[in-house]
């Protein structure tokens, strides 16, 4: 009789959570389904909103590449002006440096002219020694000025006419520059955007046939698992009725003792086994005893709810049949699908209670 009731639990056990991957199979379809119809919106709404962007995309850009070529020409025309601005300013200056130069140049001429009357009056060796001295100075101070001089005015205005001349180049390069990548980019960008756009596309399709297969897969494996539980219960089910039908065979030997009829009668059994006897003694059928079945659980839990006009919470339960508080709600639900219960706020009561 345990082994009965085990059994009969696992089937229990088996059906309860076969009807929900059933129920969750069909709610996952739905819900893949749903997604699928989302995925396929949005990939609409996503390519009317594309086509929006790049059409006017492409008129910003030719309206930002005008403005920006404007700005450009202006700015180098400003950069010209300053130059030769500053170029006529640089020269003012030069000019002022140099007749200050020549007016100290002067100064120092008279100075030496000055020191040489003031030497006439010494000795004429000591005259010509200092001369000779003081002309070497002076001719090596007057190279030195020269040569200064010549560099100066070499170097600046050459110089500045050699960096004027790389700016311009420069400037000039730059300006192709941005002709030449403005024109390859209005050229390009629309075949670009259209091979990025349709890897894109290509990727979602992907994925949407990745998650079809996927679901199909599920479903197959749902379905295998289904066959062989369905195989593996009818195996259990004929197991069991073989067990059943041997558990219930014609005990060995029953002895009829005659008695008083003030005395009551009583029959004592061996033990039924599974072997059959070599001898059986037959039986009258109303001595035949009846097999017993245990209760399953489900019903265990309407005999439990019936009992209880008053009506009873699940968490009762779990105590008096020893069995979890999940597994005792799923069943007391079932039963109130079934119509066999009924339920208010957390509470079942019997469907005809007892006054």
């Amino acid at each position: 009789m345990g082994l009965s009731s085990e059994m009969k639990n696992l089937s229990e056990d088996i059906l309860a959570s076969f009807k929900q991957r059933i129920k969750e199979n069909e709610e996952l379809i739905i819900e893949v389904q749903k997604t699928l119809d989302r995925f396929q919106k949005d990939h609409q709404d996503m390519a009317t909103a594309l086509r929006a962007s790049l059409a006017k995309g492409e008129k910003n850009r030719l309206k930002e590449a005008d403005i920006f070529m404007k700005k450009t020409v202006k700015d180098h025309q400003d950069m010209a002006a300053d130059l030769r601005s500053d170029l006529a300013m640089n020269e003012k200056k030069r000019m002022k440096e140099f007749v200050a130069l020549m007016k100290s140049i002067n100064e120092k001429i008279s100075e030496i002219f000055t020191y040489t009357d003031n030497l006439l009056a010494k000795s004429e060796v000591e005259r010509l020694r200092d001369f000779v001295v003081l002309m070497k100075s002076i001719n090596e101070e007057i190279s030195e000025i020269f040569t200064y001089t010549h560099n100066l005015l070499e170097t600046s205005e050459v110089q500045r006419l050699k960096e004027f001349t790389i700016l311009i180049k420069s400037i000039n390069e730059e300006v192709l520059r941005i002709f030449a990548y403005t024109h390859d980019m209005i050229k390009k960008g629309e075949v670009e955007r259209l091979k990025e756009f349709n890897v894109v596309m290509t990727g979602i399709r992907n994925d949407v046939k990745n998650l079809k297969k996927a679901v199909a897969e599920l479903i197959g494996d749902f379905a295998q698992d289904r066959e062989e539980a369905s195989v593996a219960w009818k195996k259990m089910t004929d197991i069991l009725s073989q067990l059943r039908k041997a558990a219930v065979t014609v005990p060995m030997q029953v002895v009829k003792k005659e008695v008083k009829k003030e005395t009551p009668i009583v029959v004592k059994a061996e033990v039924p086994v599974a072997v059959k006897a070599e001898n059986p003694v037959a039986v009258e059928p109303e001595m035949e005893p009846k097999p017993e079945y245990p209760l399953t659980l489900e019903a265990k839990v309407l005999d439990i709810i019936n009992k209880n006009p008053k009506g009873v919470k699940v968490s009762e339960m779990e105590g008096p049949l020893n069995e979890t508080r999940m597994k005792l709600g799923f069943i007391a639900k079932t039963l109130l699908d079934e119509g066999k219960v009924q339920k208010v706020d957390n509470i079942y009561f019997p469907l005809n209670p007892q006054k």
